[in-house]
């Protein structure tokens, strides 16, 4: 498996971001709501229209979770962070601002050797590959239905293993090219750079 981190090529390698707690009612996520971008439903949970989110559906997200924002010829495309994972990942600078802390994550790309986790994704039908579609390579299904191009990667943010080291579960996402380039470095396992 080959492995990447999550840094800022010109901040001396801190990822500053923004992000928004769900349901705090900030003045972000009133406007994304105004937008569309964000949808809350009458039981309370939240639907995110991320890049990746296809066929009118958006990610799943609870009160308490957060959101940052990807924005494409200025629109804006919010993505959930689980609560405990946000957390657990990113330092409060003050106001909406964060470090996130950067930690080597595995990768698979279109092309690359099959591992076990993709293996894994495949076997238990949560990732489907696409080839006569490149516009729509990955398909994952989750809660909702995500895919992305057969350019982007896929990240894994966990991998949960049993006693006897096989994989359980696997909670991972789909990168974009161009905000992979902009926003990842190669690495290897324990993080040093390539």
């Amino acid at each position: 498996m080959r492995y990447a981190v999550k840094a800022n090529k010109t901040n001396g390698g801190r990822k500053i971001v923004k992000a928004y707690c769900l349901g705090e009612n900030s003045e972000m996520e009133r406007q994304l709501i105004q937008e569309g971008a964000i949808r809350k439903h009458a039981d309370g949970h939240y639907e995110l229209f991320s890049l990746e989110a296809k066929d009118g559906q958006g990610q799943t997200a609870q009160p308490g979770d957060y959101f940052k924002i990807d924005t494409l010829d200025g629109k804006h495309y919010p993505y959930p962070n689980d609560r405990k994972f946000f957390q657990e990942n990113h330092l409060h600078l003050s106001g909406d601002e964060y470090e996130q802390i950067s930690r080597p994550r595995g990768i698979w790309q279109a092309g690359d050797d099959m591992g076990e986790e993709i293996q894994f994704l495949i076997d238990t039908g949560k990732l489907t590959l696409h080839p006569e579609t490149p516009d729509r390579y990955f398909r994952a299904v989750t809660d909702t239905s995500l895919s992305a191009a057969e350019d982007a990667t896929v990240v894994f943010f966990g991998i949960d293993r049993d006693d006897q080291g096989k994989i359980t579960d696997i909670s991972f996402n789909f990168v974009a090219r161009p905000q992979f380039e902009r926003d990842y470095l190669y690495c290897k396992e324990n993080g040093e750079l390539l």
